[in-house]
């Protein structure tokens, strides 16, 4: 049976002086009204500065779709990311910049991720000598979640080389081409891989356990302990994020709308609606699931085909090409070279 420990779309979880301060003090920076700007958001301005307002996450898409009107220039989540971390996020912050090494640092952040990344889900996920950082849907994104991702990746960069003292070798892989390279460039580096059919950040090991000039151990220790006292009282996870979780964990049981749903202790009615909530579906996020899976098997670890369409419970590896077709607007056979650089 899974647990409930997770918010919805509509809980109110999300201090409006932590994550949605970046969006609106940049918004304010470049001149857009604060009444446009929180039009149709539920958030006034006198309450989001007494710095006691708590919203919803679709507040804080809402606040998104007007930043992405009002600002629509390529640049604006780059320079959101950029302004997101350290941030006003109380003991999450401190326990972030006294993190001794990145290794700690991304432990910070995918442990305390809904405090710091309330609306996407970072997970992490070795390969070799190399870590992967995957970005997910939280809890409805739908449309915004290609700015989000662009926004939270620059935070990472940009908080991991403030910290570092110097630039990291990251790596970054695209779902697609981006339509701004140069954007990604500036502010990213020149590592970019498109075509990928996934975002996902890569750094070798070697850059994980590097001292940090900032380290703090006693302070990150009290920081650490006071985020554990916060999240004893809040969901910490998102829905989506939960649910994904448990259609990988289940992936070899070939899981279906009603197990779910009974995992859940909810009948499958209630499932659809919560994922419609979420403007999603089971079959999406299944095949999402799926999608991940099947990249991981053909590209890393080289899979035959047939292979894969049986661990995925495919009839065939026909079957699975036409899927994956799909998913990505590719066969498998195409994804090596766009999947692998050379080092």
């Amino acid at each position: 049976m899974t647990t409930s420990n997770h918010y919805e779309i509509d809980t109110v979880c999300v201090q409006a002086h932590e994550f949605p301060a970046a969006l609106i003090d940049l918004a304010c920076s470049r001149g857009v009204d604060s009444n446009r700007l929180l039009r149709g958001t539920g958030i006034f301005l006198d309450d989001f500065l007494r710095g006691e307002l708590t919203l919803r996450p679709e507040q804080c898409f809402a606040l998104v779709a007007n930043i992405r009107k009002l600002l629509p220039a390529a640049e604006t989540a780059f320079l959101a990311g950029a302004r997101l971390y350290p941030g006003n996020f109380g003991p999450a912050s401190s326990a972030l910049q006294s993190s001794g090494n990145l290794l700690q640092a991304l432990n910070v952040l995918v442990q305390y991720q809904a405090i710091l990344s309330p609306l996407l889900s970072p997970r992490l996920e070795w390969h070799c000598d190399d870590l992967c950082i995957y970005w997910h849907d939280a809890c409805g994104a739908g449309e915004h979640v290609a700015f989000l991702t662009d926004m939270m990746i620059t935070a990472l960069v940009s908080t991991s080389k403030i910290l570092a003292g110097r630039s990291l070798a990251w790596q970054f892989y695209l779902p697609g081409e981006p339509a701004h390279r140069e954007q990604y460039e500036v502010h990213w580096g020149r590592s970019i891989y498109p075509h990928s059919h996934q975002y996902r950040m890569q750094i070798s090991r070697s850059e994980l356990a590097h001292h940090w000039p900032g380290a703090a151990p006693s302070v990150g220790h009290i920081a650490s302990s006071q985020c554990e006292r916060r999240l004893q009282q809040l969901p910490s996870l998102g829905f989506i994020s939960h649910f994904d979780q448990y259609l990988r964990h289940q992936l070899p049981d070939n899981p279906s709308l009603e197990t779910a749903a009974s995992e859940f202790c909810i009948s499958p009615a209630t499932l659809k609606r919560k994922l419609k909530k979420h403007h999603t579906s089971f079959q999406q996020r299944f095949d999402l699931v799926r999608k991940e899976q099947a990249l991981l098997w053909l590209t890393r670890e080289q899979l035959p085909l047939a292979e894969v369409a049986t661990r995925l419970h495919f009839h065939d590896a026909r079957n699975l090409r036409r899927a994956f077709k799909r998913w990505t607007g590719v066969i498998p056979s195409q994804l090596t070279p766009a999947i692998t650089p050379a080092r």
